[in-house]
């Protein structure tokens, strides 16, 4: 699905008026998230744009004491409904396909990794798996990296250097960690770069671990997928209607449509407390849903080309939408990251 350059040129304009609404309307606490997106005409996307407002709970028109307006701004509104996971690791033996929790070498994205012991979010401990994204290289660095989410790796008690497990810990019989790598660097937080000569600030979930001593890495190379990821995509309204792909350890492989690119959406920081993420990228599963608990830290990317969009780091409740930080956010705070 490609927009027109009338739609394209939309898109810029409405993403302009974006924070004021944002700023309006999620004073409103049923109101969950708010972006210019793809509308949903018949539980299918079409390639048209609104302002997408997402609700915990959509009601019938006649039951809303203060409806959303048709049109805003000029432009047309949608309303769908939209409520994060509270929490987006697996449970300990709960992934399907066990060949993605056992130790692997060399170590490619798409696998089970955990860190060694319990995390601590939102004031309590939490046990549980994450996906590896890819394995990537560092420029002047002759170990590699892995990308997976902040929130797999790290907690508020997290210190850097602490160890990553992959086989995870949790499937190991003595709760064994094989120390993998060690985390680096993380971010949860917005940050702020240039995209297309505009400052932007945009949600980064993303943690960086170093490969240990006595592991293998296979660069790009994802659990299940042929192609390898040969590099990052730009960001920009053009990726909208793309389709893409990722292999997280919870629903495996899938491919979805980018929905949207400037999503504003209501999440819980590590200690509990609630912030707004900003120009988070958003994905329709085809079919279902594209994620699950347990898929967070999977490398998102397009499916003609096999560059990555940005970093898997959660999932709407109801709807199955993929949650992404975009790979500029990515490479803003990490720019020597390269396949």
């Amino acid at each position: 699905m490609k927009l027109s350059k009338e739609e394209l040129a939309l898109h810029d304009e409405m993403a302009r008026r974006l924070p004021e609404l944002v700023e309006e309307y999620f004073k409103r606490p049923e109101i969950t998230s708010l972006g210019v997106s793809l509308k949903t005409v018949n539980d299918k996307l079409i390639p048209s744009l609104s302002y997408t407002f997402g609700v915990k709970k959509k009601l019938p028109l006649a039951k809303v004491s203060n409806p959303i307006p048709a049109v805003l701004l000029g432009c047309p509104t949608d309303v769908v409904e939209f409520e994060i996971q509270d929490n987006n690791l697996a449970a300990p033996d709960a992934v399907a396909d066990a060949t993605r929790n056992e130790k692997t070498d060399p170590l490619i994205g798409g696998i089970s990794i955990s860190a060694n012991g319990e995390l601590m979010q939102g004031g309590k401990e939490i046990a549980g798996n994450g996906t590896l994204g890819v394995m990537i290289n560092k420029k002047g660095d002759k170990n590699p990296y892995m990308i997976t989410c902040a929130h797999v790796l790290a907690g508020t008690t997290t210190k850097l250097g602490s160890d990553v497990c992959q086989q995870s810990k949790w499937q190991t019989t003595l709760n064994y960690c094989h120390d993998c790598a060690s985390l680096k660097d993380y971010y949860r937080e917005n940050v702020f770069f240039e995209r297309d000569s505009d400052t932007i600030d945009a949600w980064l979930d993303c943690a960086i671990a170093r490969k240990g001593y006595f592991r293998n890495a296979d660069i790009g190379k994802v659990y299940g997928v042929g192609n390898i990821i040969s590099g990052f995509a730009e960001i920009s309204a053009a990726l909208i209607g793309e389709e893409v792909m990722k292999s997280g350890i919870t629903t495996e492989i899938t491919t979805g449509e980018v929905k949207s690119i400037t999503e504003s959406l209501k999440v819980k920081k590590f200690d509990g407390t609630e912030t707004v993420a900003h120009n988070v990228i958003t994905i329709r599963g085809d079919g279902g849903y594209f994620s699950r608990p347990g898929d967070s830290g999977a490398a998102v990317f397009k499916t003609d080309d096999s560059t990555m969009i940005g970093v898997l780091f959660g999932s709407a409740a109801s709807s199955g939408l993929g949650l992404v930080s975009p790979i500029d956010a990515v490479s803003s705070k990490w720019p020597d990251l390269q396949f």
